[in-house]
């Protein structure tokens, strides 16, 4: 039995709908990522520059640790958009050595942050036993 008005599909018609709903989820994609990347790359640190470097080609097993300025204060320490206090460091890395093994750390400092500031940090890697650390620079224009 066929209903009144309705006519069967005709073959000449294309089902858009599931073309829209992967193009939504490419968006949400996009816009999550650019987020994700935007806590990791705070503005709030002013990258020092160099002469010497190298770009690092292996991007797997990278942890971004920020030295981020607070003011007068001492500076914070930023993983993952987290504020990790200096004390809990050495237990904070540790964990992630053993997540992954190959960790490699990438420390990103102000260019006005002491160094004094700093080398907890590497106090805290060495403690962790990760072999792998690295400073950010910017190239010299």
């Amino acid at each position: 039995m066929r209903r009144k008005g309705l006519e069967p599909m005709h073959s000449d018609h294309v089902n858009v709908t599931p073309l829209i709903d992967v193009i939504m989820c490419l968006i949400i994609f996009f816009l999550l990522c650019g987020q994700f990347a935007k806590q990791e790359a705070s503005d709030q640190v002013r990258i020092p520059r160099a002469d010497l470097g190298q770009e690092m080609a292996d991007q797997r097993g990278r942890l971004l640790i920020n030295v981020v300025p607070n003011g007068a204060a001492a500076p914070d320490v930023v993983i993952r958009a987290a504020v990790i206090r200096p004390d809990n460091l050495a237990a904070y890395l540790s964990r992630e050595k053993n997540d992954n093994p190959d960790v490699k750390v990438i420390i990103r400092a102000d260019q006005d942050v002491p160094y004094s500031y700093i080398s907890p940090v590497l106090v805290a890697c060495a403690q962790a036993n990760i072999q792998s650390v690295n400073f950010a620079t910017r190239k010299q224009e």
